[in-house]
């Protein structure tokens, strides 16, 4: 925690955040170290104890030119700070908003998002399933517990395709969450909002199951679905940590992370012609111009069109 940099407005800003506004421990810490990097940079020249838009504008330039900070990071800078100036203009420790008038363009570069492939994913799935790894077991994991290592990574990689969840969403699914047919599942999503994901897939619905079965009859910590070698709930990292391995292990020449599972998950929906409002709710989005991003990754099924319809061709046909 970075609380010992921050003044007492930006405690009590925090504070308000996490309380009344609801947001996670990770949007709050975040916010924690936005903050106290906007303090650091006042106490160091001549803004201390000052909010102003000359600040802002001299915080951005720090920010590009001096930190040289990626786009993504100056962004997530502003946007922080902008919420915390409002925050103090309400709560009365300023009068006027430092934004005001000023012409920041905070838009993100347009970048497409990067699915892990289709045939990545068949390959990983097949990799722990003992078709290949081509790394030496001790890369992966020791010997012992390795069925059951390879049970639970695979089984995320299914909900991961299966349902776009994120994946603090995902590590902290309880088997309480899971409906008794296996085909509903309870999402506590970011902000404490929560969701329904469902499974379509039967073989997947009929593993979990199982699972809520089988935990019955075990010692369970906290009714955790995914669990690690010791019986306790697999974390973020530890997660990130297997699919590392994993893609290494299977030869894949790509970076994969739970994100990109997400990303892969959006992607298949849509190149399937699910509805882009059924793939928002799945996803969580609270706006759908974040899901309509999907729509211009559909290369796949444009090429799929394109080679089922071959306009040219029929039109050829016709001299022949």
């Amino acid at each position: 925690m970075l609380q010992d940099n921050m003044t007492t407005e930006g405690n009590a800003f925090l504070a308000h955040c996490r309380l009344v506004r609801g947001l996670s421990n990770n949007t709050v810490s975040a916010y924690e170290q936005d903050i106290a990097a906007f303090l650091a940079f006042t106490r160091q020249g001549d803004h201390r104890y000052k909010l102003n838009g000359q600040v802002v504008l001299d915080y951005l330039d720090h920010l590009k030119r001096e930190r040289n900070h990626k786009h993504a990071t100056i962004r997530r800078r502003l946007v922080t700070l902008r919420a915390y100036a409002t925050w103090l203009r309400k709560s009365g420790n300023i009068g006027d908003d430092p934004f005001a008038g000023l012409e920041i363009d905070l838009r993100p570069p347009k970048r497409l998002p990067r699915p892990v492939e289709w045939v990545d994913v068949k390959a990983m799935l097949k990799g722990y399933g003992g078709a290949h790894p081509t790394a030496p077991s001790s890369t992966l994991e020791s010997s012992n517990g390795f069925h059951e290592l390879s049970r639970t990574t695979t089984l995320a990689i299914k909900l991961m395709v299966s349902t776009g969840v994120r994946v603090g969403e995902l590590t902290r699914i309880k088997l309480s969450n899971i409906s008794n047919d296996g085909y509903r599942i309870r999402i506590h999503g970011k902000g404490s909002k929560e969701r329904n994901v469902y499974i379509g897939n039967l073989d997947l619905r009929t593993e979990l199951q199982h699972i809520k079965w089988q935990a019955s009859r075990t010692a369970h910590d906290g009714d955790y679905l995914l669990l690690n070698n010791r019986r306790r709930r697999l974390t973020e990292q530890a997660l990130r940590r297997r699919l590392r391995l994993l893609a290494q292990a299977c030869d894949l020449d790509t970076r994969v992370t739970p994100h990109r599972f997400r990303h892969s998950a959006a992607t298949f929906l849509i190149e399937e012609g699910v509805d882009i409002r059924f793939v928002q709710r799945l996803l969580g989005h609270a706006s759908i111009a974040t899901t309509e991003i999907y729509t211009r990754v559909s290369d796949t099924a444009l090429m799929r069109a394109i080679n089922d319809v071959d306009t040219l061709g029929k039109m050829l046909a016709e001299f022949t």
